[in-house]
């Protein structure tokens, strides 16, 4: 649900952001004045006709009212992109001065960019009043409510401040020239950090350990499950009855080698039928220096969400390729649990 997914939303810039060559509807407001842009580009198809010839007017007078070129955007997927790079480089590309506004409807994603003044402009506490408004009628699969009462929101907040600077004037089409229109971004520490990664919590990580056992179970295997995060961590455990003692140090060691090098564990290189001996070797040499966290066995499966690698399950007790199974099972049984993207609403 965007509830649950927009929950860690709480300092993003406001942007909404698509990419060229999506199929959707584009909605343009007159300019309000010369080199000014107040636009819908509903690239993901998330809105309704009407509710887009709507918004098209109340953006043209918020962008009268405040000097701000407004463009907020849709598209259907980030395509395992972090969202805020997708948000800045499409706003830059723009060359507006203002706000530029991004929803990514597959993953759930709001962000919201001021480019120069309005950087500052977009404190915190505007840029949470601003999401709240759009996230209420998400929350409720309305889209078109959604959209109207973050227009609404954010017309408040900008006519709320004197523009800080004139509007500079720029032909249209052109790539933009002035400071202002490549500013776009958070803060400072844009590009040096990376915010609202998706995290595997305690929870999920219990979903995954039944869902290996149920696996296990149903085909008479006894396993040892285990279950990391990114950096190869241990979150859960389980030894199921009558599974190998011998194989819980084999299945931790197969979900950080998962997790750690990105990739299902197994001999090197992966997927290959006839194993490169030198390089095993090697790996195996590197297992020993750092105290065995590296394993060719199979059994070690990376739990990938929104492109991410946010864990692995490791799995010891059968032969390698039922480990690997079960493992794959716990995997299934989680991205079975997690909330799908909900259809656009149609307009009324």
């Amino acid at each position: 649900m965007w509830q649950d997914r927009m929950s860690a939303v709480r300092a993003v810039v406001l942007v909404v952001a698509g990419w060229t060559g999506i199929g959707g509807v584009l909605a343009t407001a007159q300019e309000p004045a010369r080199g000014m842009v107040a636009e819908v580009r509903d690239r993901a198809g998330m809105f309704g006709a009407g509710a887009i010839e709507s918004a098209r007017g109340e953006l043209q007078r918020v962008a009268q009212q405040s000097g701000a070129s407004i463009v907020i955007e849709t598209i259907d997927s980030l395509s395992g992109q972090p969202a805020e790079r997708v948000a800045i480089d499409l706003a830059q590309r723009s060359g507006i001065r203002g706000v530029f506004i991004l929803l990514a409807r597959k993953e759930h994603k709001l962000e919201v960019l001021g480019s120069g003044p309005y950087r500052s402009l977009l404190d915190d506490a505007r840029r949470r009043t601003i999401i709240d408004a759009f996230l209420g009628g998400f929350r409720q699969n309305d889209f078109n409510a959604g959209l109207s009462a973050g227009i609404a929101a954010l017309g408040r907040v900008l006519e709320s401040t004197r523009p800080p600077e004139p509007v500079v004037a720029r032909p249209s089409g052109s790539p933009p020239t002035s400071a202002a229109a490549v500013e776009f971004g958070k803060s400072s520490d844009v590009g040096l950090i990376e915010r609202n990664r998706v995290r595997l919590t305690l929870d999920g990580a219990r979903v995954l350990i039944a869902g290996a056992e149920a696996k296990a179970r149903s085909m008479g295997w006894k396993m040892n499950v285990a279950v990391v995060d990114d950096g190869g961590h241990l979150i859960a455990f389980e030894r199921m009855e009558g599974a190998r003692p011998a194989s819980v140090y084999t299945a931790m060691t197969k979900a950080i080698t998962a997790a750690t090098m990105r990739m299902p564990s197994g001999p090197f290189p992966p997927g290959t039928t006839t194993p490169d001996p030198l390089l095993n070797i090697s790996l195996q040499n590197a297992a020993s220096a750092s105290g065995g966290k590296v394993t060719t066995l199979y059994g070690g499966v990376p739990v990938v969400i929104d492109g991410q690698v946010i864990g692995a399950v490791g799995c010891g007790g059968g032969s390698g390729e039922q480990d690997a199974e079960a493992a794959r099972a716990g995997i299934q049984s989680l991205l079975e649990k997690l909330p799908k993207p909900a259809a656009a609403p149609s307009d009324h």
